[in-house]
């Protein structure tokens, strides 16, 4: 048996002193902790005790804890990221970005009718080489030349398709300049956003601003989708249009302008005219 000596054995039993560092990092996940608690009180007063007792089998409480907050926020409010972590949650709202990324512009992997409207529109990173020759491959090289260098410029766009049956065409340009008005569609994941703190303003408009996105972008599925089904005659249409010669849509965006219009039911406001505004209402000539 080996004895211990008195002055091994006080420096055995003498008090540890805890790193700075450590105290610093175990004050910090104290106050996130408080931090979360406090959100989810606020947001979800009703709900707050089944987030803060929510559990993942396999998983840390933390993260059950953060993925509750996450699906009730997104179920009332708006998408955000996945969050695992207090931290990643309290301090700042991560919503959801889905604006167009460098890589977003040369992914030729999107649908087919995302790919042809962006062949249209002009974008702001040049990445249109990949994309021409890709294009080719279902409209005609002749069409394709009829398209100015680089695409049709954002106000160009907006002249040809803005009160028409083919506005989406404008919002998917706006869309990829960051235009659209809407936080959640105007920066990209990459872009960091400083004044997102959790107050009942920011909460408000943003609920206000998905809405505003998640229209933009059902207008934008249902015109690729309408696109998809005939792709040659359809985007045809659309380099027309963008070009001033299709004659329907054209006066389609003229007729805005009038305060009543004589029709055979009589004079009508053209506004209330639901087939100009529909996105599927499709130009003379084209079946449904």
């Amino acid at each position: 048996m080996t004895l211990v000596g008195p002055l091994s054995l006080a420096k055995e039993l003498r008090r540890t002193v805890v790193a700075p560092r450590s105290v610093a990092a175990l004050l910090a996940d104290h106050e996130a902790l408080l931090q979360f608690r406090r959100l989810a009180h606020d947001l979800f007063p009703d709900e707050a005790e089944a987030i803060w007792n929510a559990r993942l089998p396999g998983e840390p409480r933390e993260v059950a804890r953060a993925q509750a907050l996450v699906q009730r926020v997104q179920a009332h409010f708006f998408p955000l990221y996945e969050c695992d972590e207090y931290d990643q949650l309290v301090w700042r709202i991560p919503f959801l970005r889905l604006g167009w990324s460098l890589e977003d512009y040369h992914d030729l992997e999107r649908r087919q009718g995302e790919l042809l409207l962006l062949t249209l529109c002009r974008a702001p990173v040049d990445a249109r080489v990949p994309l021409l020759e890709w294009a080719r491959t279902c409209v005609s090289h002749n069409l394709l030349r009829q398209i100015p260098e680089g695409g049709f410029p954002l106000d160009e766009v907006h002249v040809a398709f803005d009160d028409t049956s083919c506005s989406a065409v404008a919002d998917f340009a706006a869309w990829l300049w960051g235009e659209t008005g809407s936080v959640f569609l105007d920066v990209d994941d990459e872009i960091e956003v400083v004044d997102a703190e959790w107050t009942r303003e920011n909460v408000l408009e943003l609920t206000h601003q998905w809405r505003q996105a998640e229209a933009l972008l059902d207008r934008v599925e249902a015109l690729a989708e309408w696109l998809e089904a005939d792709p040659v005659a359809r985007f045809h249409l659309l380099v027309e249009a963008a070009l001033g010669q299709n004659t329907h849509l054209v006066y389609q965006r003229s007729r805005r302008l009038y305060e009543l219009e004589i029709t055979e039911r009589g004079l009508v406001c053209p506004r209330e005219d639901d087939g100009a505004s529909d996105p599927l209402a499709l130009p003379v000539g084209v079946a449904p």
